[in-house]
């Protein structure tokens, strides 16, 4: 939900203190019982009637307002998911969107600046984010993703879960025009059909079709928030499903724009090749996210401030402060 927040300038010029005092207005936004709050972003602010103000620090004006991006999560899904983190045996410091910790990870600068659609296809679900301006405008999710294809696949074919999951990944295509017509695949033999060969073809159609309508649900939910025709950078596709061979050529033909598959890479070091794959994306991005707060002097858990001297880790943070101001 949109919030906003209006306070009056307490001296001649904006100081850190008005942002904050109008920034905890915004927050302050009713939240239903039900609900808790997850994140808190600041996405633009007016300055006596300038409109369209990322940073107002140090401008003259007598009245502050805020216009906040306000994300909330069930309280008993957030409960559940703290209860199993702590099964595990670890404790759970906080909860993160996960197609906002997947933007940290796969997003350059540019595109967030010129508008992009970030999709993230999980196995339950499809996350979209979309940047516009440098600012994250608009969060959405379509509850279909790989395993819905994994479950057409099992249908279509008489074959068991973790089979069509081997095709899926060993012959699987999106685009079915990228499969040559003759190729043949041998499915797993069972005791009532024995050996069974199928054109590759077939497994294709049924992989585009599902993936079509996954993207089609996107696409009318982009449409819908008004950002249809502005993502000058086009769509940026991350998530397990999106490791498939033709998700960015169909892609491509129901989005009408450039597309292309996002992997973690920038401020990246060390074993950097076992993480370049779109399904590490989100825990990639929550490292870099960890490392961010710690760069920016958040406290630990034990209450201690640190800092982090990596040179990296700290352009990061600076980078991430300018769209996720309030996560810190």
């Amino acid at each position: 939900m949109i919030s906003k927040g209006i306070v009056a300038v307490s001296g001649d010029e904006i100081s850190k203190g008005d942002i904050e005092r109008a920034n905890a207005v915004a927050r302050a936004q009713a939240i239903p019982p039900e609900r808790e709050l997850l994140h808190a972003i600041p996405q633009e602010y007016t300055v006596d009637k300038n409109e369209g103000i990322r940073d107002p620090l140090g401008m003259v004006g007598t009245r502050l307002e805020t216009e906040m991006y306000l994300v909330t999560i069930g309280s008993s899904p957030a409960l559940n998911l703290r209860k199993a983190v702590e099964r595990a045996g670890y404790k759970p410091l906080q909860l993160v969107l996960e197609p906002l910790a997947s933007a940290l990870a796969v997003l350059t600068e540019d595109e967030k600046e010129l508008g992009v659609a970030l999709i993230e296809m999980g196995a339950g679900t499809t996350d979209i984010a979309v940047f516009h301006e440098a600012k994250i405008r608009h969060l959405g999710t379509v509850p279909f993703g790989g395993n819905n294809v994994t479950n057409d696949i099992v249908h279509g074919l008489g074959v068991t879960q973790a089979d069509a999951e081997r095709l899926k990944e060993r012959y699987g295509c999106a685009y079915e025009p990228m499969v040559d017509p003759s190729e043949v695949i041998t499915l797993p033999s069972t005791v009532a059909q024995g050996d069974r060969q199928i054109p590759r073809e077939l497994l294709a159609h049924i992989i585009h079709q599902r993936t079509d309508e996954i993207y089609d649900l996107v696409m009318r939910d982009i449409e819908a928030a008004g950002f249809a025709g502005k993502l000058a950078a086009g769509v940026v596709l991350t998530g397990g499903a999106a490791a498939l061979p033709g998700v960015t050529e169909l892609a491509a033909d129901v989005f009408g724009t450039g597309v292309r598959v996002g992997v973690p890479a920038e401020n990246l070091s060390g074993l950097v090749d076992s993480v370049e794959a779109p399904r590490f994306a989100t825990a990639v991005g929550l490292a870099l996210y960890a490392a961010s707060r710690l760069a920016l002097g958040s406290e630990t858990p034990s209450g201690r401030r640190l800092q982090l001297n990596a040179p990296n880790v700290d352009k990061l943070a600076q980078k991430v402060k300018t769209w996720l101001q309030d996560f810190f």
